[in-house]
């Protein structure tokens, strides 16, 4: 099969032709029809993320199942599915109780500690695939597997946007934020967004958010937000970038007993007053990627047109290198998106 392998962590992929992959017990070999591109892979190609290479990356994928290994019942060849991310025990108290993302048996990521999608086809666990709804594309399956079901997550059960609430996205003309509007609208929400471009923040306005806050232009982006609250500040604030000014931005920006949440991996610490901690009850925390519960949600709701993929740029899986080239070069609009035809 044809794959686009990193050779060496820090260094670009490159077409090669591997072995087809072949099933194990209890796994199953997906032909890939479409993938997902995003800024985490720039992050996973450094080796920040641990791993062996060579490595073929990949993890937002949809395909076909073209053979099951000994066991499987849950699969059979035909079957649309889309990828789950991490590899997990099944086992845990977390697992068990439905929070795979805290899996005290962590195996890594799809991509990283075994070879993802940039390829023809991709060999996972069976419990790595997840069946596409009827009525929904592989792309925009593909897309759910990161860019939408992140942000599922994220304003369910981290946030918890509710439909009164007024919620800051620092970030959201990005690859995950421009779904993030969405979602937030979803919810029910007012959506402010923040970034750093006329066309993000027009991006992020076509996609439903209410206001903007163009982050090179206001020299004080938390007096911008109050002033769009009529001085209250927002009930949630999400940042996809984080770095430790966006987070203190998002801190700052929240109203009593609102909900900062970083999604974005970035560098900093952020200043918290424990008193107003205290005095405010507001909320400090992180999101990780989602359950999959939570992504057979995210696609049975994109199933029905509620949300839907916002595609910056698509390319032949063979050229993704010039959809990195985009995002190191803050080209990318949206969603990049790979196709296998």
């Amino acid at each position: 099969m044809k794959a686009m392998v990193v050779q060496k962590w820090g260094e670009k992929s490159v077409l090669m032709n591997r072995p087809d992959p072949k099933p194990g017990p209890r796994e199953a070999v997906m032909r890939v029809r479409a993938a997902g591109v995003g800024l985490t892979l720039l992050n996973m190609r450094t080796g920040s993320f641990g791993g062996e290479a060579p490595r073929i990356m990949g993890h937002e994928l949809g395909g076909d199942i073209v053979e099951v290994g000994s066991d499987v019942t849950e699969l059979k060849v035909g079957d649309a599915c889309a990828v789950y991310f991490y590899l997990t025990c099944h086992r845990c108290r977390w697992c068990r109780g439905g929070r795979e993302t805290l899996c005290e048996a962590f195996k890594g990521y799809v991509g990283v500690h075994r070879d993802g999608g940039y390829a023809e086809y991709v060999s996972l666990p069976v419990e790595n695939f997840l069946l596409i709804p009827k009525g929904l594309s592989y792309e925009a399956a593909a897309m759910a597997t990161d860019a939408v079901n992140t942000n599922w997550h994220c304003m369910k059960e981290r946030a918890r946007v509710n439909p009164h609430d007024n919620v800051l996205l620092i970030g959201a003309g990005g690859g995950v934020g421009i779904h993030g509007v969405q979602v937030a609208k979803a919810f029910g929400a007012r959506v402010i967004a923040m970034d750093v471009s006329d066309e993000k923040l027009e991006l992020a306005r076509k996609w439903g958010a209410d206001e903007v806050v163009h982050a090179r232009r206001e020299t004080d982006l938390v007096g911008a937000v109050k002033k769009l609250t009529d001085g209250r500040g927002v009930d949630a604030a999400i940042d996809y970038v984080g770095h430790a000014q966006t987070f203190q931005v998002a801190y700052d920006s929240l109203t009593t007993s609102g909900r900062a949440v970083v999604i974005g991996v970035g560098k900093g610490d952020v200043q918290i007053p424990i008193r107003q901690l205290i005095l405010t009850e507001k909320i400090v925390t992180g999101s990780r990627h989602s359950t999959r519960t939570e992504l057979i949600e995210t696609m049975e709701v994109m199933a029905r047109g509620v949300i839907q993929p916002v595609i910056g740029m698509r390319k032949h899986f063979t050229e993704v290198e010039s959809i990195f080239d985009a995002i190191v070069e803050e080209k990318l609009l949206g969603r990049g998106a790979l196709t296998y035809d």
